[in-house]
């Protein structure tokens, strides 16, 4: 078997497994797991050990319950608290943008800004769901575990390059990181509004606040908003495949053939003139925007006026993000030329 498909097999029954795992035991934001394990997997090599897992779940246990600490200083001293919450997005960016630790970094930054959020509502609420991150990470490694040994990487196969590299200068981190801060930081504060509606839209801002493609804006921005629209595509078929069987086996079936075909697309970029982190944030969006969905129809919503009401948010933020990222770099270049008539004036005198 060719190893793009050993590698989307992989990823589809890994995604597929957490879903079901995280659905069938009850947790409370079932579609993290599936989310995470998505993340963890996309880069092909095997699972973390268990002492790892151990100690990242601990690690993770203790900073997201530092979310509660920033609970009562957003209700009652706002403005430390949203500062606290920036330089926690600003450390979360740099995990996620530096090197390896993306799932870290990501649910690092989606656990302070949604604890800290519904921490304000409810302490208890906020509790809860510190551990439903927690087992989400656990949930997302054990489906790993499972899946891993049935679809191994070949002896001697590299790694690969699953998501663009994100190497940079520690400068330019800095950068990537203050921007991703401006970017997510408005849909915090959009989410204190509501904390319980809102929480898609806020993993949706982390996700695209934390994604360094290293392209042009332009190209950029264009990616951002095709990558929402698919994804959106994506959700609305899985959506209507699982209304013909509305089972939990049926929902991992279609979960399995959607996110191997993503990840074949992941893996052999070539194949279309869509990037690697193109098919990554639309895997993203398609879970982001089908979990709260099948939870607006347990709890009796209207599953579609809720669809298009999020589905509309996303396309705002991802409009935002290219904004964002498009200001910032034409003020970037300003100064740079400013710097340069500068240095250039002081040569000739």
């Amino acid at each position: 078997m060719p190893i793009e498909a050993v590698r989307s097999f992989r990823l589809g029954l890994t995604v597929a497994l957490a879903l079901v795992i995280a659905y069938g035991s009850g947790n409370a934001v079932p579609y993290l797991a599936p989310l995470l394990a998505f993340v963890l997997t996309i880069q092909p090599s095997p699972p973390m050990p268990p002492g790892k897992l151990l100690v990242i779940a601990l690690a993770l246990g203790v900073m997201l319950g530092l979310g509660l600490l920033v609970a009562p200083l957003v209700e009652h001293y706002p403005l430390i608290g949203i500062i606290l919450v920036a330089v926690g997005l600003f450390v979360s960016a740099q995990l996620s943008l530096g090197g390896d630790k993306a799932a870290v970094g990501t649910l690092l930054a989606a656990g302070l800004t949604l604890v800290s959020a519904i921490g304000v509502v409810s302490l208890a609420a906020a509790q809860a769901l510190v551990l439903s991150l927690v087992g989400a990470v656990i949930t997302a490694v054990v489906s790993q575990w499972l899946v891993y040994p049935l679809f191994p990487e070949p002896p001697g196969v590299g790694n690969g390059a699953a998501q663009p590299s994100n190497a940079e200068a520690p400068n330019d981190l800095r950068k990537r990181a203050w921007k991703s801060v401006l970017i997510a930081l408005p849909a915090y504060l959009f989410l204190l509004t509501n904390p319980t509606g809102n929480t898609p839209i806020m993993m949706k801002s982390i996700v695209l606040s934390q994604t360094g493609t290293g392209q042009g804006t332009r190209a950029a921005g264009i990616e951002l908003l095709s990558a929402t629209c698919l994804g959106g595509i994506v959700a609305i078929a899985l959506w209507f495949g699982l209304k013909l069987a509305p089972t939990l086996w049926l929902f991992g079936l279609w979960t399995v053939l959607a996110f191997a075909l993503i990840g074949g697309q992941v893996y052999r970029p070539a194949r279309t003139r869509f990037s690697a982190q193109f098919w990554m944030d639309t895997g993203v969006t398609v879970l982001i925007l089908l979990g709260p969905a099948v939870a607006d129809s347990a709890n009796g919503k209207d599953p579609y006026q809720g669809f298009l009401f999020r589905f509309g948010l996303f396309l705002l933020a991802a409009v935002y993000a290219w904004a964002t990222m498009s200001f910032l770099d034409r003020l970037e270049r300003s100064n740079a030329r400013s710097n340069l008539m500068k240095t250039e004036a002081g040569a000739i005198r």
